[in-house]
Formats: C-alpha cells, sequence, structure tokens
C-alpha cells in the first residue's frame, strides 16, 4: 500500500472514531444523574408550592381573624355608652334578665320598630358559639333644633354613637335616628329606651360570624371561624379581674360590674391543606377545649384572643 493510500485509510478510520458519540455506559450515567437532579428540582418545587399554599392559607387565617376582632372591639368598646347626655345604662349587655321595649314613640310623633333580641340572642354561653348583645343609647347626630343633618354643617361633632354594628341606623338625613335619640329635646321621652342592640354569634352550618343589628338586620360578617367563646371580666377588691362565663354572671345578677370581655375564635383554613390529617384535634380557647370534625383534619386551626376593655363601664371593684 502507497503513502497516499495509507493516509486516506488513516483519514477514514479518525472520521469513524469521531463519530462514535457516547457509549452505552456513559449514556446510562448521564442518564442517571439527570434524573437525581430532575427529582431534587422536582422535590424541590413541590416543597415550595405546599409552603406557599400554606403561608396563603395562614395569611387568609390571619385577615379573617384581624376583621373578625375589629368589628367585635369596636362594637364592645360600645357597650354601655350612655350617650352624650349620659342617661344610665344599666347593663351593658342584654341578657336573660332584661325586659322587653315597650315604648315605640320617638320624638317629633315618629314611631319605630319595637326591636327586642330573642332568646337565643341574649348573652349566654353555648356549645359551638357563645352570643353576645351588646347595649348602647343612641346620640343626635344632629345640632339641637335640626331634624336631619346629611351635609357637614348641621353634625353634632360630640356625637359617637347613633348606629349598631352593621351600620343600621347611620343615616344622618332619616329623621328616626334624630328622633329615637336620648336628646332631650327632640328625641325619646324616656331616654333609657333609645337602645341600640348589636348581636354576635358564630352560625355552625357554614362555620361563619354573623352581626344582627337593631336597626340593619343580620348579615354575616367572617367566614372559617370554627368555634367563638367570650368571658367577662369583673374586677375584684383586690384589683384583679376574674373572667367568667355569661351564665355564672346571669346566675349571681353581677353585670353592672363586667369591666372587660376575653374573645377567643378558632379560626381555620377555607380548603384542605395538609397532605395527611392532623394528629391534633383538641384545640384550647380560654377556659374550654373544643374538638375539630375528623373530615376537616387536612384544615389548617389557629386560635386567636384579645381582651377588650369597657371604657364606658369601667367601676369599683367589688366589696
Amino acid at each position: 500500500m502507497n503513502n497516499k493510500n495509507k493516509e486516506k485509510k488513516f483519514r477514514h478510520t479518525r472520521i469513524i472514531n469521531a463519530q462514535k458519540g457516547l457509549s452505552l455506559v456513559e449514556l446510562l450515567v448521564s442518564i442517571t444523574l439527570g434524573t437525581f437532579i430532575l427529582a431534587g428540582v422536582v422535590t424541590n418545587f413541590i416543597g415550595t408550592k405546599e409552603a406557599d399554599k400554606t403561608r396563603a392559607a395562614l395569611s387568609e387565617m390571619d385577615a379573617n381573624a384581624r376583621a373578625a376582632i375589629n368589628i367585635l372591639r369596636q362594637t364592645i368598646l360600645h357597650a354601655g355608652y350612655p350617650s352624650i347626655n349620659n342617661v344610665r345604662l344599666e347593663t351593658a349587655f342584654y341578657t336573660p334578665e332584661d325586659g322587653v321595649l315597650t315604648n315605640k314613640n320617638c320624638g317629633a310623633g315618629i314611631s319605630r320598630d319595637l326591636y327586642t333580641p330573642l332568646w337565643w340572642q341574649r348573652t349566654r354561653d353555648s356549645g359551638r358559639t357563645d352570643v353576645m348583645t351588646v347595649v348602647s343609647l343612641a346620640d343626635n347626630p344632629c345640632k339641637p333644633g335640626v331634624a336631619t343633618c346629611p351635609g357637614t354643617a348641621n353634625v353634632n361633632p360630640a356625637a359617637l354613637v347613633y348606629y349598631d354594628c352593621l351600620g343600621g341606623g347611620a343615616k344622618r338625613d332619616n329623621p328616626r335616628v334624630v328622633s329615637c335619640s336620648t336628646d332631650p329635646d327632640s328625641g325619646m321621652e324616656d331616654p333609657t329606651e333609645a337602645k341600640i342592640f348589636s348581636t354576635f354569634w358564630l352560625r355552625a352550618s357554614n362555620r361563619t360570624l354573623y352581626c344582627k343589628g337593631s336597626r340593619g338586620g343580620a348579615q354575616p360578617l367572617v367566614e372559617n371561624m370554627e368555634y367563638l367563646q367570650f368571658l367577662y371580666g369583673i374586677k375584684k377588691a383586690d384589683g384583679t379581674i376574674s373572667y367568667r362565663r355569661a351564665n355564672d354572671i346571669t346566675a349571681s345578677n353581677e353585670w353592672g360590674y363586667v369591666s372587660s370581655v376575653q374573645v377567643a375564635m378558632l379560626m381555620r383554613s377555607s380548603k384542605d391543606i395538609l397532605k395527611e390529617p392532623s394528629d391534633k384535634i383538641w384545640y384550647t380557647l380560654l377556659d374550654v377545649r373544643r374538638r375539630v370534625a375528623t373530615k376537616d383534619l387536612r384544615r389548617l386551626f389557629r386560635v386567636y384572643t384579645t381582651t377588650i376593655n369597657l371604657e364606658n363601664r369601667n367601676k369599683g371593684a367589688l366589696l
């Protein structure tokens, strides 16, 4: 074979060797490494997605709890409000011992609906939900001698409360708001009957917090609330506060000495979040433990509490 043919054969062999590519072993190693890398990426993605779902659920629960606490706080702070005319109100909460409204005559010949909370709306303890009805007296939102004040010129800046938990009665262009207030000139003849009721309860069928106002009907407020509890604080002679249940205070006739309220809510996520059912089925609110349903153990649950001071009802210690 001459040199020319040898050189040609060498070039041909080199080209063939260059075109061989990966061996079977190299290919298997590459696939195995790629599989491990892909598995890590997928695992990390799934973990991140699950963490995002948990954060979103907790954020939603926090938002619902804040909304409920804000609404409760705003209304409970009005409990026992005597109006700007400082009319004595016997109780800050409507209880089983309280009577019904009998005077429908407001000022200026205007009548009102004789709304009185029903038996189940009275402040009491219950299983899934405690019920609270806050009572306050209505201010006249307008300056003296003015029947309505839709604008700002005739608004009484000292007026604080003339509406219920749903804003019922807050329209200053309604003569009834003025005539059914404690105003000594244009309001009710008996100012102690210028009452505003706001009832809070948790509807078990849809786990939703509701409020029913004496001037604005009933409306849902916050969803995904599993349990609701209230305790009522009575200041003792030594300055400490003893928190007790509504039924106990009714039995001892001590509603006039309640100075604060503790609120506890067990909130839940709106849908299943956990891959496996949780082992935790009992949750402690204030002084009670409540169990969640087996079908809901893949949801997230969290307890929220707050204490609200009754600025209108703080009295001295019991002697």
